[in-house]
């Protein structure tokens, strides 16, 4: 439980910006984040690159949004790394760029950020911008796993369920699953209760 509450209080303190909003911003707040984005606030530049990415109160521009998160992103935010991390890895906005893509997941992965160290993990299975290395990939699904990361739990009971990087083990990939499933994934949740069926 202590865990938990520690994970959640470092995911809200990474993202002290407009993504705890539950309602589009107001025509004055862009305006206003524009004006600070321009004198260079980096919390306001990674506001405006999230409304043009989702469409909140602009028009949806995905080379805006990656403008922005570059600018955020160059300033040190987390947060913008991350989005702009994920753009280049799925090409929206900017020329697809996988190096580009593991390069900023890795930067921000290394200072613990769960979300990315999952990434790359994954970039590691696919081999995308990175050699291809299951060892590789456990090390950061385990890092994110441990911060009770569910997408991390999940993808390391795929991995010893299909012996990607380990001896496969049903029985060590029905506990990882289980532990996806504990931390609300519906999809882990599916996977346990097929390898219990299955009498694992």
């Amino acid at each position: 439980m202590k865990r938990t509450i520690i994970t959640l209080l470092t995911a809200f303190m990474a993202f002290t910006t407009i993504d705890a909003l539950a309602e589009p911003p107001s025509s004055k707040q862009v305006a206003e984040w524009r004006r600070k984005a321009e004198d260079g606030d980096a919390t306001s530049q990674y506001n405006l690159g999230l409304m043009y990415s989702k469409g909140d109160g602009v028009a949806q521009d995905y080379p805006e949004a990656a403008k922005w998160f570059k600018l955020a992103a160059d300033k040190g935010d987390i947060s913008a790394q991350y989005r702009l991390a994920r753009m280049y890895r799925e090409g929206n906005g900017v020329r697809q760029d996988y190096i580009e893509s593991a390069r900023l997941f890795r930067a921000i992965a290394d200072k613990g950020y769960p979300e990315a160290q999952v990434e790359l993990g994954e970039m590691h299975v696919t081999g995308q911008g990175v050699r291809q290395d299951f060892a590789e990939s456990l090390k950061w699904y385990r890092l994110a796993a441990e911060k009770g990361d569910a997408k991390a739990d999940f993808n390391l009971g795929v991995a010893y369920e299909n012996g990607q990087g380990v001896r496969q083990d049903k029985a060590a990939a029905k506990e990882w699953y289980g532990k996806a499933c504990d931390n609300g994934m519906q999809k882990g949740c599916d996977a346990f209760r097929r390898l219990n069926e299955a009498g694992f």
